[in-house]
């Protein structure tokens, strides 16, 4: 790589000037995705409009971070820290040892099923955990992240949000609060994610991934906030609507004692040493 450097004292320019250091340092990890994993030092600089000096320094530094490394001269992939990063969340993360904790009572709906624990971020939903098989893969895999308005999984949380946050959130995203099937207008919205709040157990079919069914319910931190779902997905032809108020039940009890198990373990003493 280019050992080139931008004096101190000498603002940035174009697209360099928005935002902290640290915020258009992050923006570079952005630009790894599963479709794009691989990307060459100049065209991460033409991506985000950053000069050539710039984005240079950044890799450098995310580079010696061990955030990135390089696969091949002048072409990056996301680096080594991030792989045990993402092992001590695995490990660490009370609400991924809750789930663990209570897989051995997770109902056998169908011999086709996938268990799916979900964490709120911001307004993004994204698999943390996921326990059985499913015929095909669905889009909540592991680090997937997922919108907030398709499918149980992440209407249950959507629906346990504050109402001002449901207020910014229509306000926000007009387009996809269309595409969600939960009303055209803001009272047609609000009524509609009081009656599956009030419900607790959310259920729907082929909204995310075709030819899947999904039964979900909020999960809540100690404090009553929600913060993720527990779901079950299932070939779509599983479906039974006699059925499917017991088993929203069912699931609406497993996220209820999730959530105390996870309050319990985010709250116990770590041990010294």
């Amino acid at each position: 790589m280019e050992n080139l450097h931008t004096p101190e004292h000498l603002p940035e320019q174009d697209g360099d000037s928005k935002g902290s250091s640290l915020e258009r340092m992050l923006r570079v990890l952005d630009l790894f995705t599963e479709q794009h994993p691989i990307w060459a030092v100049d065209d991460m600089g033409g991506a985000l409009s950053f000069t050539r000096s710039t984005i240079y320094r950044y890799v450098r530094e995310l580079a010696e971070a061990n955030l990135l490394f390089q696969v091949e001269a002048g072409r990056y992939a996301l680096g080594a820290r991030i792989i045990t990063w993402d092992r001590q969340l695995r490990l660490s993360d009370p609400l991924v040892r809750a789930a663990q904790s209570l897989e051995p009572s997770f109902p056998q709906w169908s011999e086709q099923q996938v268990w799916l624990i979900c964490r709120l971020f911001k307004d993004q939903v994204v698999c943390i955990h996921q326990h059985g098989n499913l015929f095909s893969e669905v889009s909540y895999s592991r680090g997937s992240p997922r919108p907030l308005f398709l499918g149980a999984t992440s209407k249950a949380i959507l629906a346990n949000m504050t109402s001002r946050q449901h207020s910014q959130l229509f306000l926000d995203h007009p387009d996809e609060v269309r595409a969600s099937q939960l009303g055209q207008t803001w009272e047609a919205f609000r009524r509609a994610l009081q009656q599956l709040r009030r419900q607790g157990y959310v259920a729907s079919a082929g909204e995310v991934d075709a030819g899947v069914y999904g039964l979900a319910a909020p999960i809540f931190d100690g404090d009553g906030k929600v913060v993720g779902s527990i779901s079950c997905v299932r070939p779509v032809q599983e479906r039974d609507s006699a059925q499917e108020e017991t088993q929203g039940q069912q699931i609406l009890a497993l996220a209820q004692e999730l959530s105390q198990r996870m309050a319990a373990l985010a709250n116990r003493p770590k041990p010294l040493g």
